[in-house]
């Protein structure tokens, strides 16, 4: 399978193919141009506590939607068997 091409000149870059994406998952080394930031660029980036309340409201929310998901779905299912 060919790898496609970006840019012209000097500069090209190569988009990887899926084997090396996949040998790039299991190192845990990436593909994203934020694949290899320093230490002090990660310990640059730390959220807010106002953000961690954020991010961990929405993960609350989701796990509530889940859970009423699944009794909705356990109430279909009983309404099917009971025909």
């Amino acid at each position: 399978m060919a790898d496609t091409i970006f840019g012209s000149g000097n500069d090209q870059w190569v988009c990887p193919n899926d084997r090396q994406l996949a040998l790039r998952a299991k190192l845990q080394t990436g593909w994203s141009v934020h694949t290899y930031q320093t230490e002090k660029q990660r310990r640059s980036q730390h959220l807010s506590p106002a953000e961690v309340e954020i991010i961990l409201q929405v993960i609350q929310r989701a796990e509530r939607l889940d859970i009423l998901e699944q009794q909705r779905i356990g109430r279909l299912v009983e309404r099917l068997e009971t025909m």
